[in-house]
């Protein structure tokens, strides 16, 4: 049986204890409602997910991940204060491709 990513209570190294979830996200080309060429970011855990669209920007996404980290996810301060960090990287980068998931989700230690 396998177990996925969003079911494993992640901790990093330095104490940041994401709760219930795995907060990261991803882009993909084409989704549902797009064009193929056009992408999107979303998170990846579905109870960070919520009804949450996909998004053009990922400042959108990278703000609801670090929002369900108080909402949904029993995340601690540690954890809030990364995803923090790890936003500002992002809208700091100023990219909307894929290389914007990978500077959140790497920054979150993903």
């Amino acid at each position: 049986m396998s177990v996925s990513a969003a079911s494993i209570r992640r901790q990093a190294k330095d104490g940041a204890d994401f709760g219930k979830c795995t907060p990261t996200m991803d882009f993909k080309l084409g989704r549902p409602g797009r064009k193929a060429t056009e992408g999107t970011f979303l998170p990846t855990d579905k109870l960070v997910a919520g009804g949450q669209q996909d998004a053009l920007n990922p400042n959108i996404i990278t703000n609801e991940i670090c929002n369900q980290l108080t909402n949904v996810c029993d995340a601690n301060e540690a954890a809030k204060t990364k995803c923090q960090q790890a936003k500002a990287k992002v809208a700091a980068a100023g990219v909307k491709d894929a290389s914007a998931a990978t500077i959140f989700n790497s920054a979150l230690g993903f």
